[in-house]
């Protein structure tokens, strides 16, 4: 017998995967459910049975999330579990799930790749330690009078990857503090409880400016996402800074705080096109606004690179999808979902979420492709303030910024035809 688990008959729903199921005199005999599904012990299903004066099978199937339960006793009993800091490993009826949470809607097609990234990642992670993924949004479901915890429980979920902007964060931090198993993806936190993984942007970026002005451009536009989050402030604070460094006096006329979409970035091509004197580069620091620079420069007929250089952001490979190939600063999305799932797996399994806590920076990579190039009207480098001098010789083999490659990424200053 030393294959199988022996429990009580009143505790199978909560403690079983419905698999090779024997009576055996009163007794219940199963295989033992998976390595990454850890079991309530039977007596603390016991305990909180006695506490509340209901059954054994009343506790485990509320468990299970089984809608034979009055709404009531369900609250009851996920109280209880909170208040004597359970918080239950069990396979949740046919699934073993992890869910992806979005504190409001959930971020759709203005983050251009990213999300569908991000998502291949997570799946992808997840599908190594047979666990399944749901979709849950916090502000759509979520009732005011439960904690996080009871929320994610009634969900069926057994931890939770976490999206978030800055108006957000206090939710993150709520959710963290309940030490519900967890991990925020792509936004970074001071609080130790919080499990995070997120991409710095701010070297490359900044590169990336300090690139566009070693070429001789010194009337240079930023199209940033209208919505705070860590990654955009990174690239905000990167472009401010290049042009410090360079001498370069920031102008608010050339900053366009947009939603990320395609209409956003011919919004800010017509601008700049509007401009006097006009914007001889842009830095966009979404892709979906890049591409809506490069769409609205096609029809109007304003030549890329020659009339005008683009510098944007890639998640995935979509700047090999244009013509001319987009340089940009370049985060692997997927990546990040991969380790974010893997990492929150074994937090689970080996139910280390309050003990192991995670902050965890990968790096990005600079490419430089076929949309930048010294504007028709060049200043010799010579001539540069000296900063600036020094950014154009950045730009050599001897460079100050050197982000660690990344799978299509060739780092460096190698000019791609």
């Amino acid at each position: 017998m030393k294959n199988f688990q022996i429990l009580a008959k009143n505790d199978l729903r909560s403690e079983t995967g419905f698999v090779n199921l024997t009576a055996i005199t009163g007794w219940i005999c199963f295989s033992p459910p998976p390595a990454a599904r850890r079991i309530l012990p039977v007596s603390s299903v016991r305990a909180i049975a006695r506490d509340l004066a209901v059954s054994p099978a009343t506790v485990s199937r509320v468990l299970n999330n089984h809608p034979d339960v009055d709404e009531q006793t369900r609250a009851r009993v996920i109280h209880q579990i909170n208040k004597i800091g359970y918080f239950p490993r069990v396979g949740i009826r046919a699934s073993n799930a992890v869910a992806l949470a979005y504190p409001e809607d959930s971020v759709g097609t203005e983050y251009g790749s990213f999300e569908s990234s991000l998502r291949t990642g997570i799946m992808r992670g997840l599908g190594e330690q047979e666990f399944d993924l749901k979709l849950i949004s916090i502000r759509r479901d979520k009732d005011p009078r439960e904690t996080f915890s009871q929320f994610f429980l009634r969900k069926g979920v057994r931890g939770v990857i976490l999206r978030c902007f800055r108006h957000t964060r206090p939710i993150i931090t709520e959710i963290a503090a309940e030490r519900f198993p967890s991990i925020v993806v792509s936004e970074h936190f001071d609080d130790p409880l919080v499990n995070s993984i997120r991409a710095e942007s701010y070297s490359s970026s900044r590169r990336a400016v300090e690139h566009l002005i070693s070429m001789g451009h010194r009337r240079i536009a930023l199209a940033i996402h209208n919505i705070s989050d860590s990654d955009h402030s990174d690239r905000r604070r990167a472009y401010d800074d290049a042009l410090h460094c360079a001498g370069i006096t920031l102008d608010p006329s050339l900053i366009f705080e947009l939603p990320a979409s395609l209409s956003s970035g011919e919004r800010v091509l017509d601008a700049v096109s509007a401009s006097s004197p006009r914007a001889t580069a842009i830095f966009a620091t979404n892709p979906m606004t890049a591409l809506g620079i490069m769409r609205r420069a096609q029809e109007r007929e304003i030549a890329i690179p020659r009339d005008l250089s683009v510098v944007g952001m890639d998640d995935s490979d979509i700047r090999m999808h244009v013509w001319p190939r987009l340089t940009a600063v370049c985060q692997d999305a997927t990546m990040l979902g991969h380790e974010a799932a893997a990492w929150l797996c074994h937090a689970i399994a080996k139910n280390t979420g309050r003990h192991a806590p995670l902050k965890r920076t990968i790096t990005t990579v600079f490419e430089i492709n076929g949309t930048t190039a010294a504007p028709a009207s060049i200043t010799p480098a010579s001539h540069l303030p000296a900063v600036a001098q020094a950014a154009a010789s950045a730009d050599g083999d001897a460079a100050p910024i050197r982000p660690t490659p990344r799978r299509r990424a060739t780092p460096g200053t190698k000019q791609k035809q």
